[in-house]
């Protein structure tokens, strides 16, 4: 199972690699730079040590070799403590042996007369020389000392450094425990928060005391609370309403099927045509309740293609021909290409209610024109009538769910609710006018993204 993402484990990694990395090139620092002046110290004993070996030496260079037991158990194993020894040779300029220890490693030194520093092994120890180029004995003088001494130093060095470290960082590792939790605490009461509200609480949260970091989250959360209470109290609304509109013609038809019993013939068949009436707004009602939520939802359905607008039209007019005919209205198209990205379902659903709106209320021998067309980076869609129209202080209000200006007993409010859903879906904009040319009617333009 993989590992919960947890921010409070992804800060302290970072934070404490950091520390792990700041630590140990602390130690490495402080190390060195304690390590070279101890160092120096001791190559300088041994240096100096060296050289009162040199003076300590016979004036005969024949007279070395059976001096130096002497001289080593009266100048260096006096100058040595219970950690390291210390043994010397002395080798003429081509490296032949003279005196002291002959299996002593050697380098020879430079061509200069400074002294020579190295480290070496002898007889399993480790060592370090040094060789000095005597120009009074005319030969070159080493002298080893194990390292025992160095190495102690360089442990208690370590130690004495690695500890107040080590302390630090356990330290620090707390204090960044401690302070990313508390740091972290304001998403926890964010949390506690949001598990006290109600399903049904959508109030907006109080982003005055939070950080800025996690005010911008509250922020964005009030956003969509505040989104989300707008979209559940249109819900209700349209619940609400709808529920009435259903009730309405349910009732009446419910009503004229409890008298169609006791009615007479005449009175039988005008209840059959009211309740044939109530049946069609029923079925219609349904019909735009299901493609107003389809047009609102997510899917499949309402994905995006390539749609010419006047091939859209086409494909629905001979249906708008035999409604028109039956009326006696003139049903005219100007159509030109015009491609939009859109849903082919949506653009037809929308095309149908703005027909059937100026069928249903175009009276006798009136007149429809359909028109699209590409003006600039816009698709204009209109549909022209010369029926009724709207009284422009009303303009907006028939864009609100079920809201109705007559009381057409098969309309039900929400063919242009629908229109708007679907025009703002696609990115456009819809408006009411009325015809300049007759006075009197309603024009419907619609304004789409043209097809880039």
């Amino acid at each position: 199972m993989k590992a919960a993402n947890s921010l409070r484990r992804k800060l302290l990694r970072w934070l404490l690699v950091a520390l792990t990395a700041l630590v140990a090139v602390g130690i490495l620092t402080d190390y060195f730079m304690a390590l070279e002046p101890a160092r120096e110290v001791y190559d300088q004993h041994l240096l100096k040590l060296a050289y009162n070996l040199e003076r300590s030496l016979p004036d005969d260079p024949g007279e070395w070799h059976g001096a130096y037991p002497q001289i080593e158990r009266s100048l260096l194993r006096s100058e040595q403590d219970n950690y390291d020894a210390a043994k010397a040779a002395i080798f003429d300029l081509q490296g032949q042996f003279l005196a002291g220890v002959a299996d002593l490693p050697i380098q020879l030194p430079s061509a200069d007369h400074k002294p020579y520093f190295y480290d070496a092994e002898y007889q399993g120890d480790p060592i370090r020389v040094v060789a000095i180029k005597s120009p009074v004995l005319d030969a070159v003088l080493y002298l080893a000392e194990t390292t025992y001494k160095r190495n102690r130093l360089v442990q208690k060095t370590l130690i004495h450094m690695i500890v107040p470290e080590l302390v630090f960082a356990v330290f620090s590792i707390v204090v960044l425990w401690v302070g990313v939790g508390r740091g972290l605490q304001p998403l926890a009461q964010i949390r506690a928060q949001i598990n006290a509200r109600s399903e049904t609480d959508l109030s907006p949260m109080d982003e005055g005391k939070a950080p800025v970091e996690v005010r911008e989250i509250i922020v964005a959360l009030n956003s969509l609370l505040a989104r989300l209470d707008r979209s559940l109290k249109l819900q209700n609304q349209f619940l609400a309403n709808a529920a009435h509109q259903l009730r309405t013609p349910l009732a009446g038809l419910q009503m004229q099927l409890e008298l169609a019993s006791e009615q007479s013939p005449e009175e039988r068949m005008q209840s059959h045509e009211r309740m044939l009436v109530s049946t069609r707004r029923i079925v219609r009602l349904a019909n735009q309740l299901l493609a107003l939520a389809r047009a609102e939802g997510e899917g499949e359905v309402n994905k995006f293609a390539e749609l010419d607008i006047s091939n859209a039209i086409e494909a629905m007019a001979t249906e708008w021909l035999l409604r028109a005919d039956a009326k006696s209205i003139d049903l005219g198209f100007d159509l030109y290409p015009a491609k939009v990205s859109g849903s082919l379902w949506q653009i037809q659903e929308m095309l149908a209610n703005l027909v059937d709106n100026a069928l249903r209320y175009t009276p006798m021998h009136g007149n429809i024109t359909i028109r699209c067309k590409q003006q600039e980076q816009k698709v204009v869609i209109e549909v022209e009538d010369n029926g009724p129209g709207i009284p422009q202080d009303q303009h907006e209000n028939v864009f609100n769910r079920f809201y109705r200006l007559d009381e057409d007993p098969e309309g039900c409010g929400l063919g242009l609710s629908i229109v708007r859903e679907i025009v703002r879906h696609h990115g456009g904009q819809v408006t009411l006018q009325t015809p300049v040319h007759h006075g009197q009617g309603l024009l419907v333009r619609i304004q789409l993204p043209v097809m880039t």
